[in-house]
């Protein structure tokens, strides 16, 4: 998967500096480079940065009457000036004018990474407070998370929310398909009729099909009374239909001609009666291998395969973990009649550590039965997780507190991790690691020769 780099606009007329930072930045940014105001304008438009480096003097106008155009264009990308004959006034006049910092030139790599990382920081809290402002939904209507997966998914949210047409969710139990279903539902024209659920697994064929389709006085042994199915109480509204994939191929098929004709029939009945639900399923399987290998129907198949959405299993976007840790923690709060705790930062990478094979499901549980042995706040012995299970990220974290190692193995190891996380690039790993490459390739010397030992 290729990461999303962030865009800096780097506008200096001297071409050598120009050269350089793009040299110094292309690896991690997305860069592009422009000699004159003029052409920093259209850059700024076309490129839409995330920070933009920004020369005082420039051959075709004032560096600081760009930064508020660039201000006035967008309040949140981060503009950092620079200038290679600072003085205390032109500090504060940029930073009137809305600079995050001032460079001094020359300046040294870190000075700069530093730097950018704090503008990035700055700007995407700016994001952030604009966003709540503008939006008259409150948080409840998205999806919790920043992880691109999750931001790609709510993105998409309005426009599904407002189409008719069948979803179909894919994901792994307990990564909170019902979530995004409910979310799609509330966000639409829908959402002020019925939201109706059934998850399809472990019910008979008659059972399910007596479920969704309902049906008459006497139509089978114990039906004593006339008995509406869940297409009948959706109405106009929403069915959700969780882990589609074990539903019976014979009720497939009526599911499918109800769909299609936008009328059934309950069991036993004669009268047709009106379907204009909209249907969003789940399941935890691959439904284009469950009809290649022919346990589903491909028509029915083709039918719900109209949006087609995938809920990313939580140990790829582990980033949303602590934003997640709160939004269960709140109502959980609230059921057993305490205060929100506090998560210790122990805690916290304990939980990053772990890779979550029951996914937000498992995650809920795990923080229910700490906030029960919780004394004051929730710490790391209270977070209880299956040991047998592999971290999720480096591996290199004791899933136990008492399986200790040696520190400096410890710190070798995880230094090795990072390298291998970014893939070969030491530099961008000790930058990470705020730790000096020399540094780095040192306690990745040491990783050598104790491999060569035990080999």
């Amino acid at each position: 998967m290729n990461e999303i780099k962030r865009r800096v606009l780097i506008v200096d007329d001297d071409g050598e500096v120009r050269a350089g930072l793009e040299a110094l930045l292309s690896d991690d940014w997305a860069v592009r480079l422009a000699a004159t105001a003029r052409e920093a304008i259209v850059a700024f438009g076309e490129f839409s940065p995330d920070v933009v480096l920004l020369d005082v003097q420039l051959p075709d106008g004032s560096g600081l009457d760009l930064l508020s155009q660039f201000k006035m264009y967008s309040e949140t990308t981060a503009i950092v000036m620079m200038s290679g004959a600072g003085t205390l006034d032109r500090v504060i006049e940029s930073m009137k004018l809305g600079a995050e910092t001032f460079l001094q030139k020359p300046f040294d790599y870190d000075t700069l990474s530093i730097t950018l990382e704090q503008a990035c920081r700055i700007s995407a809290r700016q994001k952030e407070v604009i966003a709540y402002r503008r939006s008259e939904r409150s948080d409840a209507q998205r999806i919790p998370g920043a992880s691109p997966a999750i931001q790609h998914l709510n993105s998409l949210l309005p426009n599904i929310a407002r189409a008719g047409s069948p979803v179909l969710i894919e994901g792994e139990s307990g990564t909170g398909k019902g979530i995004l279903a409910r979310l799609i539902h509330n966000s639409s024209q829908r959402a002020r009729s019925a939201f109706v659920d059934l998850n399809c697994a472990g019910l008979s064929k008659e059972l399910l099909e007596s479920e969704l389709f309902g049906h008459e006085r006497g139509a089978f042994t114990n039906a004593m009374n006339t008995k509406p199915g869940l297409f009948e109480i959706a109405g106009d509204g929403t069915l959700f239909l969780d882990e589609i994939g074990e539903m019976d191929p014979t009720i497939q098929g009526r599911v499918l001609k109800s769909l299609e004709e936008k009328r059934f029939r309950r069991v036993g009945g004669i009268r047709d009666l009106k379907a204009d639900f909209r249907l969003i399923v789940a399941t935890n399987r691959d439904l284009s291998a469950e009809v290649a290998a022919g346990r589903f129907r491909n028509d029915l198949y083709y039918r719900l395969n109209v949006v087609r959405l995938k809920m990313p299993p939580l140990r790829d976007r582990m980033e949303d973990l602590p934003i997640l840790v709160e939004e269960i923690l709140r109502p959980l709060a609230k059921e057993m009649g305490k205060p929100v705790p506090n998560v210790s930062p122990v805690a916290i990478k304990k939980l990053m550590a772990y890779a979550w094979p029951g996914n937000i499901r498992e995650l809920r549980n795990v923080l229910e039965r700490a906030m029960i042995t919780m004394t004051g706040e929730i710490r790391s012995e209270d977070v209880a997780l299956d040991s047998s299970v592999l971290t999720a990220s480096t591996g290199v974290l004791p899933t136990k507190e008492w399986e200790i190692e040696p520190l400096d193995a410890l710190i070798t190891k995880y230094v090795a991790a990072a390298v291998q996380a970014t893939k070969g690039n030491v530099r961008k790993a000790a930058r990470k690691l705020e730790i000096s490459p020399s540094t780095l390739y040192a306690r990745l010397k040491v990783a050598d020769k104790a491999s060569a030992a035990k080999s």
